[in-house]
């Protein structure tokens, strides 16, 4: 259990359990795109962890790029606006384009993304996040790959964060 700022954070998925299913959608990947070229944006700060464990096992031609997108302003709620602190520099026209999340919640961050780069006239959009909130998603867009589906909870680490901190935890805890 992590104590911070009042509230209490239990271990909620080990970090063999992340590992073991990124390998295995890896491999779902790896099926789906072959010998294609491909783009994989990360966005960051949250999803480098899941990043670098998804690349490592990945058989196609792959480039990475980032992006840097917040709505949450250092809490545990949305704020509903987007900013975007750093923009992606490769040019994703004609390419398939493969966006990481650490977490689908509301969708108002992916949303944004999702249609900001299909105004680039990418071939093909997919997205892959490690948690997903499919009770409060609010969107059409479709999550290609998730990692575990999970209830309406605030959880930290493995890349995830409160207050700027707990980004470098091996497991993930969930408020509670």
């Amino acid at each position: 259990m992590i104590i911070y700022d009042n509230k209490k954070f239990k271990k909620f998925i080990s970090n063999k359990e992340i590992t073991t299913r990124v390998l295995d959608l890896s491999k779902e990947l790896n099926k789906y795109y072959k010998s294609e070229d491909l783009v994989v944006i990360c966005v960051l700060n949250g999803s480098v962890m899941v990043l670098n464990e998804l690349v490592k096992n990945l058989d196609c031609n792959y480039s990475i790029d980032y992006i840097e997108a917040s709505s949450y302003k250092g809490g545990t709620k949305t704020s509903g606006t987007i900013d975007v602190i750093q923009d992606i520099a490769t040019n994703i026209t004609d390419k398939n384009v493969l966006i990481i999340e650490d977490i689908v919640d509301t969708g108002t961050t992916l949303n944004f993304i999702y249609n900001k780069f299909s105004q680039m006239k990418p071939k093909d959009i997919k997205i892959f996040s490690l948690l997903y909130k499919e009770e409060k998603y609010k969107f059409d867009i479709k999550i290609d790959w998730y990692g575990f589906k999970i209830k309406d909870k605030f959880t930290i680490g493995y890349g995830m964060d409160y207050d700027f901190k707990f980004r470098g935890l091996n497991d993930i805890y969930a408020l509670s």
